[in-house]
């Protein structure tokens, strides 16, 4: 098992995604999924903006964090996609496995790290 970061789902027995957002050897450091993808775009409420959203009007703004992980979640559950989906337990049968607090990782987003390859 090679779990890649921000790449792969990691599934828990509730039905609650995780991403693994640092790799040191074998440990694992997960968060929400969620909560990741939604630091993956800054968004800026302009008219280009309104334009390119426009189905997401009038709806909650989680709705397009939700749906872009679940585009992944369908991506990550194919066997030929680039991408894998993992079951929490067998991850940690492979890896010691920390969780980020969801403030804490607010306080430590994406935005100003170096790329994946620097925690591998």
């Amino acid at each position: 098992m090679n779990v890649e970061l921000y790449k792969d789902l990691i599934k828990d027995e509730r039905g609650n995604y995780y991403v693994a957002v640092q790799k040191e050897g074998k440990e694992l450091t997960l968060v929400n999924a969620m909560l990741e993808r939604s630091y993956q775009d800054l968004w800026e409420f302009n008219e280009e903006f309104k334009k390119k959203y426009a189905e997401y009007e009038h709806q909650f703004i989680g709705k397009m964090i939700m749906d872009k992980l679940r585009h992944d979640i369908v991506f990550a559950s194919k066997e030929d996609s680039d991408g894998q989906m993992y079951d929490l337990a067998a991850v940690t049968g492979n890896y010691k496995v920390t969780f980020i607090d969801m403030i804490e990782f607010y306080r430590n987003p994406r935005e100003g790290r170096s790329h994946d390859s620097d925690f591998d």
